[in-house]
Parts: C-alpha cells; sequence; structure tokens
C-alpha cells in the first residue's frame, strides 16, 4: 500500500522534510535546490537535514504558514494559479522520512533525498549560472574582472568553502551511515561527468547495496560519446546487479538553435543531440530532460519540443523545468510583461503532451508560469539592462547578441 505525505496543512511540503541540497564546493545546504543555503562547518555537517532553519520551517508549514527565503517560488505560483513543486511532490508516495509514521508533527527528521553538489568543475558557462556552480565563469570573470553598469553587475561571488576537502569526506562519512535510508541521490555539478569525485560516487555505488536507491545525474551532455557510454555502461552493470533500483539521467537543455548556444555558452548543440539520441536508445534508464526558462530561451522552446517528440513515440521522457535565474534578474522572462510571451506558450502547450499524469502535472506548471508571467508589468528598466548584459557578454565570448536574437533589438532603447 502506498504511503503518502501525512502533513495536511495548506503550506506543508514534503521536499521540506524528505530533501536536502548539499553544495560541498560553497558549503551551503538547503532543504530544495530553490531555497537559500544555509553554511556548513565540519562541526554541523552531520546535521545539513535538520539545521535550525529547516527546524523553524517545518515548524511554520506545521502551522500553515509560509516560510521566507525561497519558498515564495512555489508560493508565487500557487496564488497565480499555478501548479507548483510543492504540490507536484504531494503526489510522490513512499518518500517521507519514517519518523513520521510515529510522530506526524516531528521536526527533527532523517531525509530521503539528497541532491549533491560535488564540485564547480564544469566545461560550460551558462549565462544564467554563476561560478559557484561552473568553474568556466570563475575563470572567465578572474580574466575580465568586474563589471557595473547601470544596475548590472559581474563579480566574482563564489568563495570555495575553506573546509572543502573536509565537507567532502564528511559527506562519504555521512553515507557510509546513511546510505540505505536514502530513497533518491542526485548529482549534480558543474558538470559531473568532468568531475573527479563523480568516480568516487560511481566507485561507492558499485561497493554497496541500496535496492531502493534511484540515482540521477543531471548532466549538460557536453561530454564525448564515448565517455558518456562508458558511465553509462557502468551504471547499468550496477542496476543489473540490483545493487540500486533505477538510473535517472536528466539532459540540461533549455531550447533550441543558435540561441541555446548563446544561453549555454559552449554548448554544442550538435554532440547534445547525438548523445540525447543514444540515451533515448537504452530504454532501461530513466530519462528526463531540464529547462531553465528566461526571457531568451522561450521563443525557441517549441523546436526543442519538437525534436523531443520524436522519441516519446518509443519511450516516456520526463520534463522539468523553472524561471529561476541564480544572477541576473533582467534574464527572467517577466521583465517583457503580460501576455508578451503568450503565442509562444501556446505553441509551447501544444508540443507538450498528457497521456500520464507527470505530463499532465507538467503541462499545469507551464500554465502556471505563464499565469505568473501574465500578471506582471512590462519593466522598461530591466529590458534595457539585458541589452547592458548581453552587450558585456559579447564582449568576453566574441558572440553578436543582436543577431542571435532579433527580436529583442526591437524592444531596448538607445541600441548601440
Amino acid at each position: 500500500m502506498k504511503k503518502y505525505f501525512p502533513i495536511k496543512t495548506e503550506t506543508a511540503c514534503q521536499l521540506k522534510w524528505t530533501w536536502s541540497t548539499v553544495r560541498l564546493y560553497t558549503g551551503g545546504t538547503s532543504s530544495c535546490h530553490r531555497v537559500e543555503p544555509t553554511t556548513l562547518t565540519p562541526d554541523t555537517f552531520d546535521f545539513f537535514h535538520n539545521t535550525k532553519k529547516n527546524l523553524d520551517d517545518r515548524q511554520l508549514m506545521l502551522e500553515g504558514k509560509w516560510p521566507t527565503g525561497g519558498c515564495e517560488y512555489c508560493s508565487n505560483i500557487e496564488h497565480a494559479g499555478g501548479s507548483s513543486d510543492r504540490q507536484f511532490h504531494l503526489q510522490i508516495p513512499d518518500i517521507y522520512p519514517s519518523e513520521l509514521d510515529t510522530n506526524p508533527a516531528a521536526v527533527d527528521v532523517t531525509p530521503r533525498i539528497v541532491e549533491v553538489y560535488l564540485d564547480n568543475v564544469c566545461n560550460m558557462s551558462c549565462i544564467y549560472c554563476w561560478d559557484g556552480f561552473s568553474s568556466r565563469i570563475q575563470q572567465e570573470n578572474i580574466k575580465f574582472g568586474a563589471f557595473s553598469q547601470d544596475g548590472v553587475e559581474i563579480k566574482n561571488r563564489a568563495v570555495k568553502h575553506p573546509d572543502h576537502a573536509i565537507l567532502t569526506t564528511k559527506f562519504w562519512a555521512w553515507m557510509e551511515i546513511n546510505y540505505n535510508s536514502l530513497r533518491r541521490l542526485h548529482i549534480l555539478g558543474g558538470e559531473p561527468f568532468f568531475q573527479q569525485q563523480f568516480e568516487t560516487c560511481l566507485t561507492f555505488l558499485e561497493t554497496h547495496s541500496n535496492p531502493e536507491l534511484e540515482f540521477n545525474v543531471v548532466s549538460n551532455l557536453k561530454v564525448s560519446p564515448a565517455k558518456l557510454k562508458t558511465y553509462v555502461d557502468r551504471i547499468k552493470k550496477i542496476v543489473a546487479n540490483r545493487q540500486i533500483k533505477r538510473f535517472d539521467l536528466t539532459a540540461s537543455i533549455d531550447c533550441f538553435g543558435a540561441e541555446q548556444e548563446y544561453v549555454r555558452y559552449g554548448m554544442d548543440l550538435a554532440q547534445w543531440c547525438k548523445n540525447f539520441e543514444f540515451l533515448s536508445s537504452q530504454r532501461w534508464l530513466v530519462l528526463n530532460i531540464n529547462q531553465t526558462l528566461s526571457g531568451l530561451t522561450i521563443k525557441t522552446i517549441p523546436s526543442l519540443l519538437q525534436y523531443i517528440n520524436r522519441f516519446r513515440a518509443d519511450r516516456e521522457i520526463g520534463h522539468y523545468f523553472s524561471t529561476t535565474v541564480m544572477t541576473h534578474e533582467c534574464l527572467h522572462p517577466e521583465i517583457f510583461g503580460s501576455n508578451f510571451f503568450d503565442n509562444e506558450f501556446r505553441m509551447i502547450l501544444d508540443n507538450m503532451p498528457d497521456d500520464t499524469w507527470q505530463q499532465k502535472e507538467a503541462r499545469k506548471y507551464m500554465h502556471g508560469i505563464q499565469s505568473q508571467l501574465n500578471s506582471k508589468s512590462r519593466d522598461q528598466k530591466k529590458i534595457n539592462q539585458l541589452m547592458v548584459l548581453l552587450t558585456e557578454m559579447d564582449r568576453r565570448r566574441s558572440t553578436n547578441w543582436k543577431e542571435t536574437f532579433p527580436w529583442l533589438v526591437n524592444e531596448v532603447t538607445n541600441v548601440v
């Protein structure tokens, strides 16, 4: 019999009890990837799931109140009539902490899902990302220095935790004790397939057994097909030996064409497609795509979905997305105001299947984002800031935003 999250207040979030995001490079932890992190030390690391902030937030949710510090993301979507991450995860059974079986009001609990950023080593520099997640952005910022103009700032923000190596060692020690309690383990980067610690992760999985575990790697797929196949074959053996329950590969991509290679700078779209088609042929693994929606990507999302749909006849492909922008507010699509992207959203929704409950939820979620955007007023100041940002990116990367996004030229003033 399936067991669902037992806390039923209007703000209760299964993720707040179940999930922990751990960023080893910067030494931060949070109850999901949208929530502001709490800084860890070697002395507090073992309590990364039960920080004071997490305990306080859980208590607020027991009282039907919304916490601050990132939970506004779901609150805003729900108030706009959309379907949020919080609501989606409430429908997933059998992942809440075991402590809630004996005490439905427990706030000090054991995580079921751990999402870990092993390092910031990355081979790409996505425009909405930051140096804490990308060594390429870190190198670029060091080379070109700080930038500040009209409210647009670029500077080194990533501070490698002085005890990064110790925190990494403590994480694997924590895993030795708590691994069997996990139901999902997510590995993110940077780019996991280019990180030394990913080898440590695979070796751990090869030498331990948790038949209930779902293992998920989020990758930009900028990796040679031969290297990708080597990793996939290793993980396939782990699954075949029943050491884990399943493997998910979540491929990051936001849109299509030249726009995608601009936004996810360093991406080779042809290589991405070749690797995606290989993964699609591996019917034993769970395949997903993950998108960041920004003002620069929405117009070519329909083309991306048309490409993805070519493979959906033979297999299910998950779809996850958000408008989370980690750096510059001017990248958020809401700056263009109500109804600006309505034609694109119509085509997006026309190309989103609705055969399964997950697909139906994804469509509801996309509707919610559209409703949220349509509640905003045009912000010409931020649109002009977007021009400033892109002009500086062009200087650093020898790109040309006016050629890549000709529609945007008409939206800014004083184009230079």
